[in-house]
């Protein structure tokens, strides 16, 4: 499967949406969206200035996946498998639509985000307390059951 198709792909389920949903929603023929899913068509520019407008991508993004325009510097490292290579776009979608003044605080948040899923898993202080009085409590609950059915015993 090729650039445009896996986006393609991304972005109906993305959305929630089918193939002729899509179709109808962009102005597209439905076999248009189903050859370059299933057989890696590359339609004409206008069809793909349609879908780009409809997905909210830019039409030189949809342009670069068509193979019409190379790829940009430093865009993906060789050897970067498909599905990276759709989360990175989905990304860097999100992240064009964030103003420019939160911009930074974004980045920073997602490097927070790095350094918290390096970090060991801690146990929590009190954390084994609360198992062992749980398992105890069972205990006391049987004790219990035990007591009233010797309390029922003896007034019978």
């Amino acid at each position: 499967m090729n650039d445009l198709a896996n986006w393609l792909r991304g972005e109906l389920q993305r959305r929630g949406l089918t193939q002729g949903q899509a179709a109808v929603y962009a102005g597209v023929g439905q076999a248009t969206i189903s050859d370059m899913l299933n057989k890696g068509h590359v339609p004409k520019v206008e069809t793909l200035f349609r879908l780009a407008d409809f997905f909210e991508t830019r039409r030189d993004e949809v342009l670069r996946l068509a193979g019409h325009l190379p790829s940009a510097t430093g865009d993906t490292p060789a050897g970067t498998s498909s599905e990276d290579k759709a989360l990175i776009r989905e990304l860097l979608a999100e992240f064009r639509r964030v103003p420019d003044e939160w911009k930074a605080v974004a980045i920073e948040q997602v490097a927070q985000f790095r350094r918290l899923a390096e970090l060991r898993p801690v146990r929590l202080i009190g954390e084994e307390e609360e198992t062992e009085a749980q398992g105890s409590g069972d205990a006391g609950e049987e004790e219990d059951e035990q007591d009233t059915a010797r309390d029922a015993a003896h007034a019978a």
